[in-house]
């Protein structure tokens, strides 16, 4: 029944982004950083797909081990974003939405669902730095660095 809903789920992501409309804040980015409880590093992708003036569905995909676990955790924020002023080229943004963590101990899965939120501040450039806190299973607490490409219209 879960890997029913797991296909799911990437199905449900795949179908979403792939209607997509080129806009300018479209992109994929990579991420990296370590998670607290337990103690772990990350990496990652993510996908920004636009979906109003400044709210924008993220689906991104990471893989994370240490502590003896090795995790796959697939997450689907939504996220608001917001200037810090006309000039500044930083804006912070904040999201949420549900997660699925398969956990690997002892050569044993276990899979869990919960809800995720994320908190950043990110750059115009691409360049971001973000909070990840999760529910279910996985890192409670992951900080990371990351660089979006951003799709440019011409």
């Amino acid at each position: 029944m879960m890997r029913g809903f797991i296909r799911g789920a990437i199905a449900a992501v795949c179908l979403l982004t792939s209607g997509a409309t080129a806009a300018r804040a479209q992109g994929i980015g990579f991420q990296a950083g370590a998670g607290l409880d337990p103690s772990q590093v990350y990496v990652g992708t993510h996908a920004d797909v636009p979906l109003a003036a400044n709210f924008f569905l993220r689906p991104s995909i990471e893989g994370a081990t240490g502590g003896g676990v090795s995790e796959a955790l697939i997450d689907v924020s939504f996220v608001y974003s917001y200037s810090l002023g006309t000039l500044s080229p930083w804006s912070i943004y904040q999201g949420t939405g549900p997660v699925i963590v398969i956990e690997r101990v002892d050569d044993q899965l276990h899979p869990h669902g919960g809800f995720s939120g994320v908190f950043g501040v990110a750059h115009t450039n691409g360049f971001f730095f973000e909070f990840k806190l999760s529910g279910g299973g996985g890192p409670n607490l992951r900080m990371g660095v990351g660089y979006t490409l951003r799709h440019r219209t011409p």
